[in-house]
């Protein structure tokens, strides 16, 4: 088991929105043998993740805490502290957005939206750094978005904002630590399709997505969780700063390769009968 001793903090881990990858990636850490606590700010959703990781034979708490808030993040790397020694892997996962336009967003939109993808980010890195350089060395994990990298059409502005800033605070966090042996990454999922009840997407969403993926499948999950699992080992222990995509959509959809790779079939002809 790659994770075997090491604890873990996943936030936004009640696999409600998101798709459910906050919950795979706190069973995908357990499954490696990693201690994981569950933070969400819905407690029963976090005490179910709780249970499934003890089901797997790890350790597991959940931690009612709003990330956005800096007292409750201190005081819920405390608890951990305090009952279980320290903090080896973050994972800034918890996220929130909405779909709305800048016209119409208020003030309080605005910083609720930056707040948990931006300042939770922040306030969760901050409070685990002084346990981490008291153990060896850590890893953070950022999850971000390719909203970040460019826009989204499925959020807003706020969401684009604070998606790009988690990139610019990881890198600049990588250069603060490494010398502490602590490792700060992101990671880019794009849209994850999962999650339960009503954040369940429809059969026409999935197809839709499917339309515009280059290898005509879908994020699970379990495919985060997987490039966090990664991050998270020792296989990654030289790379710091960085960015993964974990996704592949091509803009323009299908459609575009489908006209792309014609065309090229169809200039390769003429160019043959040229010869």
């Amino acid at each position: 088991m790659e994770l075997e001793g090491k604890i873990a903090l996943v936030t936004g881990a009640g696999g409600g929105g998101g798709g459910g990858q906050g919950r795979a990636i706190a069973l995908t850490l357990a499954a490696e043998g990693a201690d994981v606590v569950a933070n969400d700010i819905n407690l029963e959703l976090a005490e179910d993740t709780a249970f499934a990781v003890r089901a797997l034979g790890c350790r597991s708490m959940a931690i009612k805490a709003d990330v956005s808030i800096q007292d409750e993040v201190n005081q819920m790397v405390g608890k951990v502290i305090q009952e279980w020694g320290g903090i080896d892997i973050l994972v800034n996962n918890a996220g929130f957005g909405n779909a709305i336009l800048v016209e119409d967003m208020t003030g309080e939109e605005w910083r609720r939206t930056l707040g948990v993808n931006l300042d939770g980010t922040f306030y969760c890195s901050k409070a685990v750094l002084k346990t981490m350089k008291s153990r060896g060395g850590g890893r953070i994990i950022n999850i971000s978005s390719p909203a970040g990298k460019s826009m989204t059409v499925n959020g807003c502005a706020g969401y684009t904002a604070a998606k790009a800033g988690v990139l610019g605070f990881t890198r600049h966090l990588a250069f603060e630590v490494g010398p502490y042996h602590i490792t700060v990454n992101s990671i880019c999922p794009g849209m994850v399709v999962g999650g339960r009840g009503e954040h369940a997407p429809s059969s026409e969403q999935i197809q839709n997505m499917k339309d515009k993926a280059l290898l005509k499948e879908i994020t699970r999950p379990e495919d985060t969780a997987n490039a966090v699992l990664f991050l998270a080992s020792d296989r990654a222990r030289m790379i710091t700063g960085t960015n993964l995509d974990a996704y592949a959509v091509v803009p323009g959809g299908t459609e575009y390769w489908e006209s792309f790779v014609k065309r090229r079939k169809e200039l390769l002809a003429k160019k043959r009968q040229t010869q």
